[in-house]
Protein backbone atom coordinates (compact mmCIF):
# COMPACT_ATOMS: atom_id res chain seq x y z
CA UNK A 1 0.00 0.00 0.00
CA UNK A 2 1.28 3.46 -0.91
CA UNK A 3 2.12 5.89 1.87
CA UNK A 4 0.38 8.78 0.08
CA UNK A 5 -2.48 9.56 -2.26
CA UNK A 6 -3.17 12.36 -4.72
CA UNK A 7 -5.31 15.16 -3.25
CA UNK A 8 -7.09 17.69 -5.46
CA UNK A 9 -9.30 20.45 -4.07
CA UNK A 10 -11.23 22.09 -6.91
CA UNK A 11 -13.65 25.02 -7.16
CA UNK A 12 -15.37 26.22 -10.35
CA UNK A 13 -12.73 28.97 -10.61
CA UNK A 14 -9.50 27.14 -9.84
CA UNK A 15 -7.49 24.20 -8.63
CA UNK A 16 -6.88 25.18 -4.99
CA UNK A 17 -4.63 22.30 -3.94
CA UNK A 18 -3.01 19.53 -5.94
CA UNK A 19 -0.40 17.31 -4.34
CA UNK A 20 0.39 14.27 -2.27
CA UNK A 21 -1.17 13.76 1.15
CA UNK A 22 -0.80 11.08 3.78
CA UNK A 23 -4.07 11.84 5.63
CA UNK A 24 -7.16 13.99 5.12
CA UNK A 25 -10.01 14.74 7.53
CA UNK A 26 -13.15 16.25 5.99
CA UNK A 27 -16.60 17.51 7.07
CA UNK A 28 -18.99 14.89 5.68
CA UNK A 29 -22.74 15.36 5.69
CA UNK A 30 -23.04 12.62 8.32
CA UNK A 31 -20.01 13.76 10.34
CA UNK A 32 -16.25 14.13 9.98
CA UNK A 33 -14.34 11.33 8.32
CA UNK A 34 -10.68 10.57 7.71
CA UNK A 35 -8.93 9.11 4.70
CA UNK A 36 -5.63 7.22 4.68
CA UNK A 37 -3.84 5.77 1.63
CA UNK A 38 -5.66 2.73 0.22
CA UNK A 39 -9.03 3.76 1.68
CA UNK A 40 -12.14 2.02 0.42
CA UNK A 41 -13.61 4.04 -2.49
CA UNK A 42 -16.71 6.15 -1.81
CA UNK A 43 -18.48 9.38 -2.73
CA UNK A 44 -19.94 11.70 -0.08
CA UNK A 45 -21.62 15.05 0.37
CA UNK A 46 -19.59 17.64 2.27
CA UNK A 47 -20.91 20.34 4.55
CA UNK A 48 -19.17 23.66 5.11
CA UNK A 49 -16.25 22.99 7.38
CA UNK A 50 -12.55 22.47 7.79
CA UNK A 51 -10.48 20.19 5.58
CA UNK A 52 -7.38 19.09 7.48
CA UNK A 53 -4.49 17.76 5.43
CA UNK A 54 -1.32 16.00 6.55
CA UNK A 55 1.38 16.09 3.92
CA UNK A 56 3.94 13.26 3.66
CA UNK A 57 7.02 13.71 5.80
CA UNK A 58 5.55 16.74 7.59
CA UNK A 59 4.08 16.74 11.05
CA UNK A 60 2.23 19.99 10.50
CA UNK A 61 -1.33 20.06 9.27
CA UNK A 62 -2.70 22.30 6.55
CA UNK A 63 -6.16 23.78 7.13
CA UNK A 64 -8.61 24.70 4.38
CA UNK A 65 -12.05 26.31 4.74
CA UNK A 66 -14.59 24.53 2.52
CA UNK A 67 -18.10 25.37 1.43
CA UNK A 68 -20.47 22.47 0.90
CA UNK A 69 -19.82 20.14 -2.00
CA UNK A 70 -18.69 16.61 -2.77
CA UNK A 71 -15.73 14.33 -2.22
CA UNK A 72 -14.71 11.27 -4.20
CA UNK A 73 -12.27 8.82 -2.66
CA UNK A 74 -10.56 6.13 -4.73
CA UNK A 75 -7.67 3.85 -3.80
CA UNK A 76 -5.04 6.45 -4.71
CA UNK A 77 -6.90 9.77 -5.05
CA UNK A 78 -9.15 12.13 -3.09
CA UNK A 79 -10.99 14.75 -5.12
CA UNK A 80 -12.83 17.53 -3.30
CA UNK A 81 -15.32 19.53 -5.39
CA UNK A 82 -16.70 22.63 -3.66
CA UNK A 83 -17.97 26.10 -4.57
CA UNK A 84 -15.43 27.84 -2.35
CA UNK A 85 -12.17 26.87 -0.66
CA UNK A 86 -9.55 29.00 1.07
CA UNK A 87 -6.29 27.86 2.61
CA UNK A 88 -5.56 29.30 6.07
CA UNK A 89 -3.00 31.76 4.68
CA UNK A 90 -5.57 33.07 2.16
CA UNK A 91 -8.18 33.97 4.77
CA UNK A 92 -8.67 37.61 5.71
CA UNK A 93 -10.42 37.50 9.12
CA UNK A 94 -11.95 40.97 8.69
CA UNK A 95 -13.47 39.97 5.35
CA UNK A 96 -14.88 36.82 6.94
CA UNK A 97 -16.51 38.82 9.75
CA UNK A 98 -17.99 41.27 7.22
CA UNK A 99 -19.33 38.44 5.07
CA UNK A 100 -20.95 36.72 8.05
CA UNK A 101 -22.64 39.97 9.14
CA UNK A 102 -23.89 40.69 5.61
CA UNK A 103 -25.23 37.16 5.18
CA UNK A 104 -26.93 37.20 8.59
CA UNK A 105 -28.57 40.55 7.81
CA UNK A 106 -29.78 39.31 4.41
CA UNK A 107 -31.17 36.12 5.95
CA UNK A 108 -33.21 38.08 8.50
CA UNK A 109 -35.53 39.39 5.80
CA UNK A 110 -35.96 36.23 3.72
CA UNK A 111 -38.36 33.29 3.86
CA UNK A 112 -36.21 30.46 5.23
CA UNK A 113 -37.38 27.88 2.69
CA UNK A 114 -36.38 29.85 -0.41
CA UNK A 115 -33.36 29.41 -2.65
CA UNK A 116 -32.01 32.86 -1.80
CA UNK A 117 -32.04 31.97 1.91
CA UNK A 118 -30.12 28.77 1.19
CA UNK A 119 -27.50 30.75 -0.74
CA UNK A 120 -27.02 33.32 2.04
CA UNK A 121 -27.00 30.59 4.68
CA UNK A 122 -24.16 28.84 2.86
CA UNK A 123 -22.22 32.12 2.65
CA UNK A 124 -22.71 32.70 6.38
CA UNK A 125 -21.55 29.16 7.21
CA UNK A 126 -18.43 29.50 5.04
CA UNK A 127 -17.59 32.86 6.66
CA UNK A 128 -17.86 31.28 10.13
CA UNK A 129 -15.53 28.45 9.13
CA UNK A 130 -13.04 30.98 7.75
CA UNK A 131 -13.08 32.84 11.07
CA UNK A 132 -12.45 29.62 13.01
CA UNK A 133 -9.56 28.57 10.79
CA UNK A 134 -7.99 32.04 10.87
CA UNK A 135 -7.72 31.71 14.67
CA UNK A 136 -5.80 28.41 14.53
CA UNK A 137 -2.12 28.60 15.47
CA UNK A 138 0.36 28.41 12.59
Amino acid sequence: MAATFQLDVVTPERLVISGKASYVSAPGKDGRFGVLPGHTPFVSLLTAGELTITMPGEGAEQHVALSSGYVEVTNDRVTVLVQRALEKNQINPEDAVREEKEATARLAGLPQDGLEAVTWSKRRDFAKICQQIAQLPN
